[in-house]
């Protein structure tokens, strides 16, 4: 089955419109959140800036209006997160003995719980071997547009400690944004492959 790409103008407005309504926004009027409702038949189109954003039954109550909000969110969350990792797949060169861990069942429980934003992507030793060179990679993706924050550490006998491998990197490579997430992807992978290339004693792995 073909996995459709996530719908980022939906994501935008989604949240906007949980935002809207959760939080120290929970009290606030439907139209000061900047809410639309439109009746067809048996249902109820709801909308944020023009954007539909969930379909309710008539009647419906505040919480069921955000958990709907929450449950589209997760399905486009998902599709996100795999065309970024078939990107990974493709372009990420990881360290040997080193493995990528997505987050994703947690990051969808805290989406559910607390309507958490974040995605944390992990590149880390895979624990088959003793290694000459350890890597440790955070990518903290967020969930309501193509961008991330990137945190890179490296370890081996020359160094005293973990050393920043994205030291010297701009902070466009950093705090990278784009248009989808599969450029997001792509952008991450040049930058984490220059830093693991850098890194004195790392062997790429084939």
């Amino acid at each position: 089955m073909l996995q459709t790409a996530p719908n980022i103008p939906y994501l935008k407005a989604a949240w906007a419109a949980f935002a809207g309504i959760s939080g120290a926004n929970a009290k606030q009027s439907y139209e000061a959140a900047g809410l639309s409702f439109t009746r067809i038949n048996h249902s109820t189109l709801v909308r944020k800036n023009e954007v539909q954003v969930s379909t309710m039954p008539v009647h419906y109550t505040r919480h069921e209006l955000r958990v709907g909000f929450l449950g589209r969110i997760e399905n486009e969350v998902r599709k996100a997160v795999a065309e970024m990792d078939a990107v990974f797949y493709g372009e990420l060169c990881l360290p040997e003995g080193h493995h990528l861990v997505i987050e994703l069942e947690e990051c969808l429980r805290m989406l559910r719980r607390r309507g958490n934003r974040t995605l944390s992507i992990l590149v880390e030793p895979d624990g088959s071997a003793p290694l000459a060179a350890c890597m440790r990679v955070e990518m903290r993706v967020f969930l309501d547009a193509p961008r991330a924050c990137l945190f890179a550490h490296g370890a081996d006998a020359t160094t005293q400690g973990w050393v920043d491998l994205l030291e010297d990197a701009p902070k466009r490579a950093r705090t990278p944004r784009a248009d989808r997430y599969a450029e997001l992807a792509r952008l991450i992978s040049i930058t984490l492959n220059d830093a693991f290339a850098s890194f004195p004693r790392t062997q790429l792995a084939a």
